[in-house]
């Protein structure tokens, strides 16, 4: 089964989940939204990946999915996240993916994230400060969702063989 995984990144944990998918998987594209539009024609199943800014998927993926909705709505799917808050994931994904392609993703993921403050700007940037201060709040990549995500992937993978 031929993959691509698709995604954006604003400050890189998008990307480095994106490459640890990527390297962790067979027959599989990856392309940066932000640099390259891509051609899903040819892809058996599509892989997309987004950081979350205040509750909302990045306008890039937003626009993707719009622009290919019914090509999407016949392929199989799989969605992942990063986003500092882990336990909101049901409702950004509810929020921000229109509901005919929720019943068709394979898995949808948050992989959570970081938050190094040298890598925001603005607003991002004063609420990495308020959050760092709260000690009770632990951001960080989940290595455990990637890998049950992957392995999802493969099962799935050696099925469509």
């Amino acid at each position: 089964m031929k993959k691509i995984i698709i995604y954006t990144s604003k400050t890189g944990s998008t990307e480095k989940c994106a490459y640890e998918l990527y390297n962790n998987l067979d027959n599989t594209d990856i392309i940066n939204l932000n640099k390259n539009e891509p051609n899903i024609n040819e892809y058996d199943l599509i892989i997309i990946g987004s950081p979350i800014r205040i509750g909302m998927i990045d306008k890039k993926i937003k626009k993707f999915i719009y622009k290919n909705l019914q090509l999407l709505e016949n392929k199989k799917l799989a969605f992942f996240i990063c986003c500092g808050f882990d336990q909101n994931k049901k409702t950004y994904f509810e929020t921000n993916i229109p509901e005919n392609l929720m019943n068709k993703f394979l898995i949808c993921e948050s992989f959570g994230g970081e938050t190094d403050i040298n890598k925001q700007t603005g607003i991002n940037k004063l609420l990495v400060k308020m959050i760092s201060k709260n000690n009770d709040i632990n951001i960080k990549i989940l290595d455990d969702n990637i890998n049950s995500f992957i392995q999802k992937i493969n099962e799935f993978d050696k099925k469509s063989l």
